[in-house]
């Protein structure tokens, strides 16, 4: 009687069936562990750009807004003047600057947060604009203190809070929804 060396065509069909359905109830629990690495993303995503912010602030000596539309992802960094913001509201005037050669062009960055991870605070309107947050001051310091909340659907948010003497920023989880 002959041995037989290999599988057939239906072994092969049923190890392969079982495999897909194993790995369609396992899908949804690691998408749900992965939402909240994206937030945790999206929150060191933004940490650095509350110290690239700062650092050019400090730098170029002149401050820089960072301003969100309310209820998404998207933010805009740039100096702190009416000729950036178009609003004529800015929290300082420009420090003039001889215009030379060796004059650094302004950091503007308008951007949008990874994931679809919202931003959600305080007082945010919905009138579709640029909602200011806070200003980096050329001393290092901000206009004020404040707690944004970046949340993605049926994941953990991160609130990170930005101090305003010394324009520390720190992060800390809270649960879905709630505190």
């Amino acid at each position: 009687m002959a041995t037989r060396k290999g599988v057939t065509l239906v072994e092969l069909m049923l190890v392969l069936a079982i495999m897909v359905m194993l790995a369609a109830m396992a899908y949804p629990v690691i998408e749900t562990m992965y939402d909240d690495v994206r937030v945790s993303a999206a929150a060191d995503h933004l940490r650095g750009r509350f110290a690239e912010a700062r650092s050019h602030a400090i730098e170029e000596q002149r401050p820089y807004r960072f301003a969100v539309k309310a209820n998404t992802g998207s933010y805009r960094i740039a100096p702190d003047t009416p000729d950036q913001w178009g609003d004529g509201g800015a929290q300082q005037q420009q420090q003039q600057q001889t215009q030379d050669d060796s004059t650094v062009p302004p950091l503007v960055i308008e951007d949008t947060l990874p994931n679809d991870i919202l931003f959600q605070f305080a007082g945010g309107g919905d009138s579709g604009g640029w909602t200011p947050v806070v200003t980096f001051n050329i001393n290092g310091s901000c206009s004020d203190d404040r707690t944004i909340r970046l949340e993605r659907d049926g994941s953990r948010g991160i609130e990170i809070s930005i101090r305003a003497l010394t324009g520390a920023v720190s992060a800390r989880s809270v649960r879905p929804g709630g505190q």
